[in-house]
């Protein structure tokens, strides 16, 4: 059984890792837990 990721699944990795890097650093998340909402409409 083959367990690693395409090529295709590679680049969807890169590309969501450097959206939360960008629009949601931990403390960010941190952040936004604290208030009523829970998450940042913005990005949602």
């Amino acid at each position: 059984m083959n367990f690693t990721f395409s090529e295709e699944q590679d680049e969807l990795r890169r590309t969501i890792r450097r959206f939360l890097d960008d629009k949601s650093p931990s403390t960010e998340v941190r952040r936004l837990m604290e208030t009523p909402d829970g998450y940042d409409e913005a990005v949602w």
